[in-house]
């Protein structure tokens, strides 16, 4: 009798011990998702983000924090510029690139394949230079038709070709 108490009383500590381990872990994993979304909130606040139905992606963030659907097409290659591979992430209407840095592969670009995809305030490829100019305002740095718009460390880039966008880029500058 005296050993079943005993018995009773370890598995009891034991059971105890595992749940405060258990909601430790789940704790941590709490504090470090908490921490990424804090990120992704600040970097929204600061920059150019790209919306679409599904995802919200904002530039210079880790491209794994975004939980992204399965690409249509990827593409790696050393990068010229950091250390590691540079990859790219096909998806239906929009390409996403990242670079390394840190052991993490962050969003450098967004770049739109076709009309169907939209920056966040509505701009689309074949919209008009008026449009652009409409939503964004005109304090933007013009190189050969390209229109740079620059917010924080992010870019909207518009190239336009007799009065029609042609080209859409989201741009995470880098230092």
């Amino acid at each position: 009798m005296k050993n079943k108490g005993i018995i009773i009383a370890i598995v009891a500590v034991i059971a105890v011990i595992a749940v405060i381990g258990i909601f430790a872990v789940t704790n941590q994993k709490e504090e470090n998702v908490d921490v990424k979304t804090q990120e992704a909130k600040q970097q929204t606040q600061e920059g150019y983000q790209f919306q679409t139905q599904e995802k919200t992606i904002p530039l210079g963030v880790d491209f794994a924090s975004l939980n992204m659907p399965k690409e249509t097409n990827y593409y790696e290659v050393e990068s010229c510029a950091f250390e590691g591979l540079d990859k790219e992430y096909t998806y239906d209407h929009y390409v996403v690139t990242t670079y390394p840095e840190g052991g993490t592969d962050k969003v450098k670009t967004v770049y739109f394949l076709d009309s169907e995809a939209q920056t966040t305030e509505g701009v689309k490829i074949g919209d008009t230079y008026e449009k652009m100019v409409e939503v964004y305002g005109s304090d933007y740095e013009n190189a050969d038709n390209q229109y740079t718009y620059t917010k924080g460390k992010t870019q909207i880039i518009f190239l336009v070709e007799e009065d029609s966008i042609s080209d859409i880029t989201y741009n995470y500058v880098t230092e």
